[in-house]
């Protein structure tokens, strides 16, 4: 049995460019692929569709919202309402504004600093083994088995119901996959630049601050996109460590517009708006840093 080939085909499999060949192939793996498209657009669907409802319904007139038919308008009332004098919303979106804020810088600092030493530094195996048991045991904790003692340490320091409080608590919180993802990260860097470095006389706090730092900014852009939304997010114990009003985070005076004997259904649609886009904005923006920082140190 013979095969022929075509001079044709011949110039158009062997002489044709590599680039060429790369791009068909890469339109080739950007083909529509109904098994795996269609249920990943529903995916999609099913995320991005309550979080558009509920921007709708935070410009809704209070009618349209509680009518049975559809009936759509525009107004800013609610989110004018919601900022006005008199509601204690805007304290409350800057108590969680310097709660992330505080939360990132310390994790940054304490997070990177631990993730270096348990990376870099020689220190006792028990003294490692202790530091990742605990690291890895702190999450596996229901938070609320710990409010009791964490409600009484605060109180002993002068803490409670302030934002400082809740910072420490994020923080305490959120460093544990910190210092993992950071640890990770400084695995990934070749320890000949801490060794030369080290050789021509720079100290292990320069080492630290000036090659290492720069070198794992990635890791530390993911540490602190991750950790801003965790405490964004946070609730338990902005509830429980606080007396509401003006001394709450956001997440906690958004659950508050729920009273017994009314809904404010468009302030809550308004707030829920107000807090869930600019996060959700930020972790479209930085998916990368995310990606990357999780991924880090993965595979070398």
């Amino acid at each position: 049995m013979s095969t022929s080939v075509t001079p044709g085909a011949l110039a158009g499999t062997v002489g044709a460019p590599a680039g060429a060949t790369s791009s068909r192939r890469a339109r080739r793996r950007r083909r529509f692929r109904p098994a795996v498209d269609l249920p990943l657009l529903a995916l999609l669907a099913a995320f991005i569709l309550p979080i558009g409802w509920l921007v709708v319904l935070a410009v809704q007139p209070g009618r349209n919202i509680v009518s049975p038919d559809w009936e759509f308008g525009f107004t800013t009332a609610n989110v004018l309402e919601l900022l006005g004098p008199g509601r204690p919303f805007a304290a409350q979106l800057g108590n969680s504004l310097m709660i992330v804020a505080g939360t990132i810088v310390l994790c940054l600092v304490v997070g990177s600093a631990t993730g270096y030493a348990l990376s870099r530094l020689t220190m006792a195996r028990w003294v490692t083994l202790t530091l990742l048991a605990l690291s890895a045991v702190l999450p596996l904790i229901p938070p609320m088995a710990l409010v009791p003692g964490l409600y009484v340490t605060l109180n002993s320091f002068g803490l409670l119901g302030t934002v400082q409080g809740l910072i420490l608590l994020n923080t305490v919180f959120n460093l544990p996959f910190a210092a993992l993802l950071m640890k990770v990260y400084f695995d990934g860097v070749p320890g000949e630049l801490r060794e030369a470095a080290l050789v021509d006389g720079a100290s292990e706090l320069r080492v630290f601050v000036q090659v290492m730092v720069p070198l794992a900014r990635s890791g530390l852009a993911a540490v602190a996109v991750f950790v801003g939304i965790m405490a964004w997010n946070e609730f338990l114990m902005g509830l429980v460590m606080t007396s509401g009003g003006r001394t709450s985070p956001l997440t906690v005076g958004i659950a508050s517009l729920v009273q017994p004997y009314e809904v404010a259904w468009g302030s809550m649609a308004a707030a829920g708006a107000l807090a869930t886009v600019p996060i959700i904005v930020l972790a479209v923006v930085a998916n990368r840093q995310i990606i990357s920082g999780l991924t880090g140190g993965a595979v070398k």
